[in-house]
């Protein structure tokens, strides 16, 4: 089940909504004046988290809940642990011990699932979808998140949780489990225990779910017909404006659909009360590959320096040392959008790149038009895509040689016409206008659309509430009568 599925927004949300606010309705007093005033609402969340999974995974489900269960008790290990060795004037080496243990168990998990396991068969017939990153679904999230839980506890950064329900929360929180973005246990732990969720906020969040849902049912769905038919035309038949046009295609594609879902899971947890950092940042408009990835998938490398100590750009060491950093850093990128060697190659390339201009070429890019370096990255950040998207090294190749003109006649170019249709160029339009914010004063303007959202969910619900009861007092008179 994914956020753009006719189950999950018919069935599944608004049921899930429905409960949370009920519950949030019917907590009593002295829970909200004790600290207790989430724990129902957190309950039925979780209880819907659970659901989502169970949806998606199905008999994976049984790895997630014994992660779930070994990560709680080991958190709740090195929390005690801390506070014995902080009370001990010889503090021992048990908290140590038990975060190896912690890292140690969720690495295997997550490189047992990504690499040795098969991908869940309700994503077997998909040629390319954002599902395909977490293999299976949720499991990629859920380490990262407990990984994170984990350090944060043992660094003294948060406490550990307590509370299972909590805990499992943070874990399993079905907004943040498609696509991101990674939320650190440092940020989340106090919204666990308190946070706002106000009419403003679910407006805001509907705003942002429509938007992420645009991005991903009209966009990415519009330009993915083209690039799927691209990449498995054979190189006989691929012609050189074809493969630009997949190529072109996939780049939209990929963007819109990781960005789509993030902003649908920002907006899921507005619903909800959460606050969740950003994932991305105009990512096309940047002008060097090292901007570029401080402006994609943002929350993805800033777990990788928080956690792994591996930072994009660092001042500490010469320029060796940071081009040896990028290159780790990347390695791990590629490990974690995985499977596939190809996929490891786009990380380890991006991080060469990366670390060559740390190295030498960030001084002459900076010396360069605008418009040039604006070039060079979309030029680069493309053709590592078409590595990234091919279903091998060979299939790469073909496109690559295409694009270079040295591919075969358009003789296929039939299948791939019949994707061009008005729609397609409209939304491809769209798509490359909205890569960047062409409008400055717009964010004003979307607060006035909130506020309007606010004030039409205020008279739907005041409605509702007069209709119910008028609905009980004629019941009553008619009983009465």
């Amino acid at each position: 089940m994914l956020f753009t599925d006719t189950a999950f927004l018919l069935r599944f949300l608004p049921a899930v909504l429905a409960l949370f606010f009920l519950a949030v309705a019917a907590t009593p007093k002295r829970w909200k004046e004790d600290g207790r005033r989430f724990t129902l609402p957190n309950t039925v969340l979780l209880a819907g988290s659970v659901v989502f999974l169970a949806w998606g995974t199905g008999p994976f489900m049984r790895w997630v809940a014994g992660a779930v269960v070994f990560n709680y008790l080991v958190g709740l290990a090195i929390g005690r642990a801390r506070l014995a060795a902080a009370a001990s004037t010889r503090p021992g080496p048990l908290p140590e011990a038990l975060l190896t243990l912690g890292v140690t168990g969720n690495v295997v998990l997550l490189g047992v699932s990504k690499y040795a396991l098969p991908l869940p068969a309700v994503f077997a017939d998909r040629v390319f979808a954002v599902p395909q990153l977490l293999a299976p679904l949720g499991l990629t999230f859920l380490v990262c998140h407990a990984l994170s839980y984990l350090v944060d506890v043992a660094r003294g950064d948060a406490p550990a949780q307590v509370s299972p329900i909590r805990a499992a929360l943070y874990l399993l929180c079905f907004p943040l489990l498609c696509a991101g973005p990674l939320a650190r246990y440092q940020d989340m732990s106090p919204q666990l225990a308190q946070r706002r969720a106000t009419l403003a906020a679910f407006a805001f969040g509907v705003r942002r779910w429509l938007v992420g849902y645009c991005k991903v049912v009209f966009l990415a769905a519009a330009v993915a017909g083209p690039a799927d038919i691209v990449f498995a035309t054979p190189a006989a038949e691929l012609g050189m404006a074809r493969a630009w046009l997949g190529a072109v295609c996939f780049t939209l594609q990929i963007y819109f659909d990781l960005s789509g879902y993030a902003d649908m899971g920002i907006g899921f947890g507005r619903m909800f009360g959460f606050r969740f950092v950003e994932n991305f940042r105009a990512p096309y408009l940047a002008d060097s590959l090292t901007d570029f990835w401080k402006r994609w998938n943002m929350t993805l490398l800033d777990w990788c320096r928080s956690y792994l100590r591996l930072a994009l750009t660092s001042a500490a060491g010469g320029g060796l040392v940071r081009a040896r950093q990028a290159s780790l850093l990347f390695l791990c990128v590629g490990f974690w959008h995985g499977p596939g060697w190809n996929v490891l190659v786009w990380g380890g390339v991006h991080g060469a790149i990366v670390a060559l201009e740390q190295v030498w070429l960030a001084k002459r890019l900076a010396t360069m038009p605008a418009v040039v370096r604006h070039a060079y990255v979309l030029l680069v950040v493309l053709l590592l895509w078409v590595v990234f998207r091919a279903e091998s090294f060979p299939g790469a190749s073909v496109v690559l040689v295409a694009m270079a003109g040295l591919g075969g006649a358009a003789n296929g170019a039939d299948a791939v016409a019949l994707t061009l249709t008005p729609w397609f160029w409209t939304m491809l339009t769209l798509g490359v206008l909205s890569i960047s914010p062409l409008w400055q004063g717009g964010g004003r303007w979307l607060v006035t659309v909130d506020a309007l959202t606010t004030s039409v969910l205020i008279l739907i619900s005041t409605s509702f509430v007069y209709l119910w009861r008028r609905f009980v007092d004629a019941a009553r008179f008619l009983i009465g009568g």
